[in-house]
Order: C-alpha cells, then structure tokens, then sequence
C-alpha cells in the first residue's frame, strides 16, 4: 500500500499534467491583461455602415446594438463577441459637430453618426477574435460554464502548492530548503503589495 507522501506527489504529478493547458491559457492572458495599457496584441478595426436617418441620442446604442447583431459592423464586432456587445456597449455622446454626433464607449470604441444622411464610421482597438476569447474564459463571470473550470482550477492549483510540502525528501526537501523559498515567495508579495 502506498504512503500518504507517494499518494500525494502521484497526485501532485497527474493534475499537474491535467491543468498544462489551462496553466498556459492563463499565464498567457494573464501577461496580455497585465499588459493591456501598452497595447500588446491589439489591432484597430475599423468599419463603415449605413443606418437609419434623425435617430435620437438616446435611442442611438440601442439601434447602434441591433444593427451589430445584424451583421452591419462585422469588421469591428465578430460573432463570437455579440452577446459581449449587448451586455457592455453603452455608447455616450462626446460632441456634436451640426449634423454629426461622436459617440464613446469604454476607452476604445469611438463611433461617428452623421444624421443627415444615416452615414457610420466605427473604430476599435482591441483583440483579435482568438485572443478575445481566451480573455474572456480568463475573466469568467459566474454566469458562464468557464467560472466552473476556473473554480476547480484555483482548487487543483491551491492543491499542487500544498502538496509540494511532500514532493522532494531530504536536504533539498521543504523542511529544510523549501521553507526558505516559501517564505522569499511570500517577501516578494508582501513587496509587491506595498508598491501598490
């Protein structure tokens, strides 16, 4: 029969293979969020489209949602993000030049109406598709599937750090060598949060 320390590192072992994918996806878009003032991976899309005539500033983002969801702006707004769109997109108006209103929403969507003639012209910066879909398993809200994943991600991940306790034996085991890196790794935190 095994002991309690070889059932462990056997298990440390095999979730550590199981959580690969899920580790890479979060270490990746972690550094991509960690990094989204300077831009890293972002693209500017930009699209043109006509809608209806004299729409009224407030009933602009529901109209500007529907023709998304249409299709209209496909450039700027793939499918996979429409749901996204319907849920975030609160477009306020910035300025109106005669005909023309400047719409905003979040800090990267800028939206030109011209109501004389119905004329759009959209622009975006942010991810491409494939990215933006890992972002946002990576931000998982507790409505959707991949808050569940997450959850026994953060269980499996808060095992694999107990259970290294009982990985190495000996002079380079966690009694001896592992109790000092364990507490330069909570140093650096402590650190870290200081500098805010």
């Amino acid at each position: 029969m095994k002991s309690f320390s070889n059932t462990v590192r056997s298990l440390h072992r095999d979730l550590g293979y199981f959580v690969i994918g899920l580790t890479l996806i979060y270490a990746i878009t972690g550094i991509i969020l960690s990094g989204r003032g300077l831009g890293w991976f972002k693209q500017e899309f930009k699209s043109q489209a006509v809608m209806q005539k004299s729409i009224e500033t407030k009933k602009f983002n529901d109209i500007f949602i529907a023709e998304v969801q249409k299709g209209t702006i496909s450039e700027v707004f793939p499918t996979s993000s429409y749901e996204s769109v319907k849920k975030h997109l609160n477009l306020k108006l910035k300025k109106q030049e005669d005909t023309v209103y400047f719409y905003k929403a979040w800090r990267t969507l800028e939206v030109r109406y011209d109501s004389n003639n119905g004329s759009l012209n959209v622009k975006y910066v942010g991810y491409p598709a494939v990215v933006e879909l890992f972002i946002d398993a990576h931000k998982a809200a507790h409505e959707g599937a991949w808050f569940y994943l997450a959850i026994l991600y953060s269980v499996i991940l808060s095992f694999l750090a107990i259970s290294s306790f009982w990985m190495v034996k000996g002079k380079n085991g966690f009694k001896r060598r592992g109790i000092y890196f364990m507490l330069a790794g909570f140093v650096v935190v402590g650190i870290f949060l200081s500098l805010g």
